[in-house]
Formats: C-alpha cells, structure tokens, sequence
C-alpha cells in the first residue's frame, strides 16, 4: 500500500510526519482492501482538507474541546470511511488529565447512530417541570451539535451533556416559578423552588458550572416568595433562557 502522505498548508513538516505516522498505525484496513483505483487519492483530498480547516466551536458547554486537534478529528473521519461509515459514538479516545472545559471521560462522537439513546440515559435523571422533561429535548440538542459542511466529527463529553441540560432546567425551573408567582399559585411555586434547587445543587452542575451557587440562591429566594434575583442571574436568564423555557 503507498503510504498516506498529507501536504499541510500551514508548512509544518514536523505535523506532517507525526500525522502520516499516526493515520499509518491506526489505519483500521488490511493493505490489501485500500489498492484499489481512486482510493489513495481519496484519502489524500481528505487529509488536506481537514489540515486546511479551522477547528470549529460550538456553544458551552458541549463544544468541541480544542485539545483534540485537527488530528484527532482526522483519524475519526478516516475510521469511518474505513468501516463503510459504520460508526459508533464511543471512540475510546480518553484524556490524560482534565483541563479547563473537559475532565477525563471519554470522548463521545456526536453524529453515531448510537449517540442518540446515550443522551437519553445520561440525562433521565435530570428534573424538569411538569409538562417538560430532558428526553423531549435531546432532538433538538442532537441536531445542534452535528458537523457542518466540512464533515469533520464533533465530540463531546458525558459531563458536558449533563452540564447543558442542567443549564436548561435551570431555565425551565425559574420560568416555572415565574409563572407560578404571577398566577398566586403557592403549591407550584414551591415546587418551582423545589426543582432549582435540586438542578443547581446537582454534582453536574457542581462540574460544569461556577455559577452553580448563583442559581441555588435564587432557588432560596424562591422558596421565600421573593421574585427578585442578583444582578449576575437576571442578566445569565436574558442571554441564555429566552430559547431554553418552554
């Protein structure tokens, strides 16, 4: 089989040998499978385009973590391609060590057939007010984090897709007991208390949001009758609720 060789636009010979080395012992095909007519420049189109593409970011707190690299992303598209696009969410890629916006968990491919029915089970468990609930928004939450027009796969943690959610039934849980304050009702306004502070005190919110204990203050406020919130919180609700509170 002739060697995979990708040109790298930025110049960087030194990325280039660590790349061909890299696709070379990962490659999940025989020798024999890829001699075929056409192939080894298919697969050279493709190593320079994802080397010519910018890492792309997608909103906190499931974006991409930059310490995948173009590298990473490469050999998760040349696997594909390699399996007939028989692809799995779990890519057995782990981190060495947490850093700023990732922990130690696997990395999880979002455009796998399989990564669907795994949100479903990593956020059952996350409270939603009467009515709503985790599982009827993992679509559109699918949908918001699939690669875009360059093909290269986006991956995400489990903590992250908590975290996310979490963030949303903060939304929904403060807009419930918004609404339960405006119509006097005091069982649901307490019960709107209830849900924040749970979603707010949860270990996903502990690991994925500072402002964790922002929201559980409100949350007492809440139980208290008070509608009034800090400065921080009024101005989080703006920016992040207006497309999370059903």
């Amino acid at each position: 089989m002739k060697p995979f060789r990708a040109s790298n636009p930025r110049g960087d010979t030194a990325s280039n040998d660590v790349l061909n080395r890299l696709l070379i012992n990962a490659s999940p095909i025989a020798d024999a499978a890829v001699q075929g007519a056409g192939l080894t420049e298919a697969f050279e189109a493709l190593g320079n385009r994802i080397l010519a593409a910018e890492p792309r970011r997608i909103w906190r707190p499931t974006r991409r973590v930059a310490a995948i690299g173009v590298v990473f992303a490469a050999l998760l598209t040349t696997a594909s391609i390699g399996f007939g696009g028989m692809i799995t969410t779990h890519t057995g890629f782990f981190p060495d060590k947490p850093m700023t916006e990732n922990d130690t968990s696997e990395y999880l491919r979002t455009d796998a057939p399989d990564f669907p029915p795994l949100v479903k089970k990593l956020v059952k468990d996350i409270p939603f007010p009467p009515g709503d609930s985790a599982e009827s928004r993992v679509p559109l939450y699918v949908r918001q984090i699939q690669p875009g027009a360059d093909g290269i796969p986006i991956t995400v943690q489990a903590v992250g897709i908590k975290g996310h959610f979490s963030l949303l039934a903060v939304c929904a849980w403060r807009g419930y007991w918004v609404d339960a304050h405006n119509d006097g009702n005091k069982a649901k306004q307490a019960l709107g208390a209830d849900g924040l502070a749970r979603v707010a005190s949860s270990d996903a919110m502990k690991k994925t949001d500072s402002f964790w204990s922002l929201y559980f203050q409100v949350a007492q406020a809440e139980a208290k009758g008070d509608p009034s919130v800090p400065s921080d919180f009024a101005s989080f609700y703006k920016a992040n609720c207006s497309e999370a509170v059903k």
